[in-house]
């Protein structure tokens, strides 16, 4: 009886928390990001190591403009599981957008490393190349994302501006109109400033 009460007791328990962090999901899903973090906090108050909720709790901190709470909750992840792709691609996002691409590189060639399937990790390690001017490894790095998923429109976006770099128009112009037939908004933009007929 006393191990039946246990269980039960530990189910409600369960039960009651777990709600907390779908709950956090749908706030941040509906871009109530200060609620979303109250419920992420009462849920890892419980569960300090809940690796899905310190992750979505880092994505909310990035919305309420907090990058260091989020690189911390970013850093426990990959503590706790170093080869957590959204982590390492989350991480190596912010560096990248703060400038510290070699760090985004870092960051982004241990999520190619660990999910060598990746193409989204691999696109994201030819963006951090063209930044470090390391062109040749660019352009492999994207065709692995492209060889990946052929449906990647980011990677077929990026390394048309790498082709516009290296002045083959008529590569760039090719991979904008594929980036813009998957659905990448920037590649309108570039077809009608560059690829004029």
């Amino acid at each position: 009886m006393k191990y039946f009460v246990s269980i039960s007791l530990l189910l409600v328990l369960i039960s009651c928390t777990g709600g907390k962090t779908v709950e956090g999901d749908k706030f941040y899903d509906n871009g109530e990001y200060q609620k979303a973090l109250e419920s992420y906090n009462e849920y890892l108050n419980i569960y300090p190591r809940n690796i899905k909720t310190l992750y979505n709790r880092a994505r909310t901190y990035q919305k309420l403009d907090n990058d260091r709470m989020a690189r911390q909750d970013l850093e426990k992840v990959l503590k706790l599981d170093p080869d957590h792709l959204q982590g390492r691609i989350t991480l190596g996002e912010m560096d990248f957008q703060a400038g510290n691409y070699e760090k985004a590189f870092y960051e982004f060639d241990k999520a190619v490393t660990a999910h060598k399937e990746s193409s989204v990790a691999a696109a994201y390690r030819a963006k951090a190349n063209q930044k470090l001017g390391q062109v040749k490894q660019a352009f492999e790095d994207y065709a692995l994302a492209i060889r990946l998923d052929a449906g990647n429109g980011m990677a077929h976006f990026y390394r048309g501006t790498l082709y516009l770099s290296q002045k083959n128009k008529s590569a760039a112009c090719d991979d904008f109109k594929r980036a813009k037939e998957l659905g990448i908004g920037e590649a309108e933009v570039a077809i009608k400033k560059y690829c004029r007929r």
